[in-house]
C-alpha cells in the first residue's frame, strides 16, 4: 500500500459492489451460452446446466480470490478476519437467526430447500448446482464483508450489520427484478440482512460466518 494512499469507507464500498458484479457476470454468462445454444435458458438440458453452474462458479471464485488478494496487498485487510472466542449467546443468537432463514426457505418451497432441490433435480444436477451454491455464498459473503468496513468507518458503529444492509440492496433487490415477484425479492433482503447479523455474532471471522450463511442459505 502505498503510504499516501488514503483509505475511506468508498474504497470498502466499491469491494462489495464488484463482489456484486461478480454476481451478475452470471447474466453475461447466460447471453454467451444462448449465442451457442438453440434452446432457451428454461429449457437448459442436464449438461448445459451443469456447464453453466461450472462456468459461473469458475468466474465467482476468480473475483473472490481477486478481490481478496487485493485488499490485502493493498490495503491491509484480511476478508476472513481473526478467530476468537465467541459467547455462547453469540452462537445461541447466530444459529437461531440461520435457524429462522431455513424456517423461510421450508416455507417457501413447501420443504427443506435441499430436499426440494433434490427432488426436482436429481442427484446429478443437485450435486452441482449445490457446488455452484458454495461460490455463490462467497460472493455473497464478500459483498457483506467489505460492506461492514464501509459502513464503519463512514458512520463509527460496529453493531450495525451495514453489510448484510448493502447484501440486501443489491443481491436482494436483484431477487425481486429476476424472480418476478416482490415476496421473494423482500424475502431475499430480509435473508440478506440476516446473513449481515450473523457475520457481526460471528466475530467478523469469515469461516464461521461462511457455514452459518451457506446453511441458512441452502437447507
Amino acid at each position: 500500500m502505498k503510504k499516501d494512499k488514503k483509505i475511506t469507507g468508498g474504497n470498502y464500498l466499491a469491494f462489495g459492489l464488484y463482489a456484486f458484479l461478480g454476481l451478475g457476470m452470471e447474466v453475461v454468462i447466460l447471453g454467451v451460452e444462448q449465442v451457442f445454444y438453440a434452446n432457451s435458458m428454461n429449457e437448459m438440458t442436464t449438461v448445459q446446466n451443469i456447464i453453466h453452474w461450472i462456468l459461473t462458479s469458475i468466474v465467482w471464485g476468480g473475483f473472490v480470490v481477486g478481490l481478496s488478494r487485493y485488499s490485502k496487498q493493498n490495503y491491509q485487510f484480511n476478508i476472513i478476519g481473526e478467530r476468537q472466542r465467541l459467547p455462547m449467546m453469540n452462537w445461541v443468537l447466530a444459529l437461531s437467526i440461520a435457524a429462522l432463514c431455513i424456517a423461510s426457505n421450508a416455507w417457501s418451497w413447501g420443504t427443506l430447500k435441499l430436499i426440494g432441490e433434490f427432488t426436482k433435480k436429481g442427484l446429478l444436477l443437485f450435486v452441482f448446482q449445490y457446488i455452484y451454491y458454495l461460490f455463490e455464498t462467497l460472493l455473497v459473503l464478500s459483498v457483506i464483508v467489505y460492506g461492514q468496513k464501509a459502513g464503519e468507518m463512514w458512520f463509527r458503529k460496529s453493531k450495525i450489520p451495514w453489510g448484510g444492509l448493502l447484501v440486501g440492496l443489491t443481491w436482494g433487490l436483484v431477487h425481486a427484478l429476476t424472480k418476478g415477484s416482490l415476496f421473494v425479492g423482500l424475502e431475499a433482503m430480509l435473508s440478506g440482512i440476516l446473513y449481515g447479523c450473523i457475520y457481526l455474532l460471528m466475530g467478523k471471522y469469515s469461516v464461521y460466518a461462511y457455514i452459518l450463511i451457506f446453511l441458512a442459505f441452502t437447507l
